[in-house]
């Protein structure tokens, strides 16, 4: 008795040249390439059934049949009337085979080929269930949030155009003058304004070495206990004071080192944010490039300055003076921020007339009738040297003020 083809790779065919014999016709084909079968019940409905042969081109048909038991007499097409205008011969070609002559003969699924479809199956399967949450993944994404600014606070003009300069136009970073603009350090008192300003900082800029110390309290009130504090001075070279045993504290009136520092504030912000570090690195080398430049022109002329020694109105140049090779041969001012005596200034009057110094640098904001006492009994030449404590806080108040001053040199000591 023949047996129900239960294969899904390939179709088994006896020849129709004859009645049913031992040996069969078998021919085995992939999936979709001939046909497929459903069991249901004890029908087999095959597709692409007949397969026919006809001047070496393979030809399908759709059909029907019924699963056979039995020999091939007892087949359908055993009994199917002849066609009228036909005789009751077999009219088909010789080589001609079809399924509906014969039942399926095939053997059984092997444990190797079973396997092999369970494997491809699960593959899909896989593959289909990783689209699915891939695209459940994306559709339900949400975009990325944006970086909290980075908010860096500064006491100082120079530390804001310094710090302005080194982040440049990056994304993300927010400079904090925390004093007002038209009050030098020096004379300030805290606000309770000022001290909200602090609260929210991720760093702080400070000089640390006096100028400002009036912010260490005021961030402890603030109750930020978070904010890296940098002291852009830590590796800086210093001159004593004029008077006492501290340090002069106004390091940044000076290109040497404003370039240093800027490149501490950057070197800071690249530990907070290495994904700038390059951007950040580059805005400092220009920054720096632009310094040299106005240092490098004033150098060229001052070195042939017919006058080197000077008197300041008080110690904030001599940083500046020293790069340049010139002498502060005496300092108005007993301390920052402190009005002469009449007894010091005769002291200065004096000095100056027995060191023949013809030039005093001031600040802006000295009273002028102190200057013309200097003036009227020595005989000198005031100019006035900016050290960037008052005023807007700008990017290129720095660079732009260092200009000016670089030119006043070059007036007051060349010319």
């Amino acid at each position: 008795m023949a047996r129900r083809c239960t294969s899904r790779s390939g179709i088994c065919l006896r020849s129709s040249a004859g009645p049913a014999s031992p040996r069969s016709v078998c021919r085995r084909t992939k999936v979709g390439q001939t046909g497929w079968w459903d069991r249901m019940r004890n029908d087999i409905c095959c597709f692409n059934t007949e397969t026919r042969r006809h001047e070496g081109t393979t030809h399908f048909s759709v059909g029907c049949a019924r699963s056979l038991r039995g020999d091939a007499s007892s087949s359908p097409a055993a009994k199917r009337p002849a066609s009228r205008g036909h005789t009751g011969a077999n009219t088909r070609p010789a080589n001609s085979i079809s399924v509906l002559d014969c039942a399926p003969v095939c053997p059984r699924e092997t444990p190797s080929a079973r396997a092999r479809r369970v494997a491809r199956t699960s593959v899909l399967r896989s593959a289909l269930l990783l689209f699915v949450l891939a695209f459940a993944t994306v559709a339900n994404a949400q975009p990325p949030k944006p970086t909290a600014p980075l908010k860096i606070g500064v006491t100082l003009h120079p530390y804001y155009s310094w710090t302005a300069n080194v982040v440049g136009n990056l994304p993300g970073y927010e400079v904090r003058a925390l004093l007002p603009g038209d009050i030098d350090a020096g004379d300030y008192q805290p606000r309770p304004q000022d001290i909200k300003r602090l609260a929210d900082l991720d760093v702080l800029i400070v000089n640390g070495i006096g100028h400002d110390d009036f912010i260490f309290p005021m961030l402890k009130s603030s109750g930020n206990t978070r904010a890296t504090i940098l002291r852009v001075n830590a590796e800086t070279p210093m001159i004593r004071a004029s008077r006492g045993d501290g340090v002069n504290s106004h390091t940044f009136i000076s290109f040497s080192n404003a370039i240093q520092q800027t490149y501490a504030i950057q070197r800071a912000l690249a530990r907070l944010r290495p994904q700038d570090a390059s951007a950040l690195q580059q805005n400092a080398a220009e920054y720096a490039r632009r310094l040299r430049t106005i240092k490098a022109k004033a150098a060229s002329q001052l070195a042939d300055a017919a006058i080197t020694r000077v008197v300041t109105v008080h110690d904030g140049y001599g940083y500046l003076l020293q790069e340049f090779g010139l002498e502060v041969a005496g300092v108005v001012q007993p301390s920052h921020g402190l009005t002469p005596s009449a007894a010091e200034l005769r002291d200065m009057v004096a000095l100056l007339k027995r060191e023949k110094i013809t030039v005093v640098f001031s600040e802006e904001t000295f009273p002028e009738p102190l200057l013309k006492v200097l003036r009227d009994e020595a005989g000198v030449t005031v100019y006035i040297i900016s050290h960037i404590a008052s005023g807007p806080f700008t990017a290129d108040k720095f660079e732009r003020e260092m200009q000016e001053n670089a030119g006043t040199m070059i007036r007051a000591l060349v010319n």
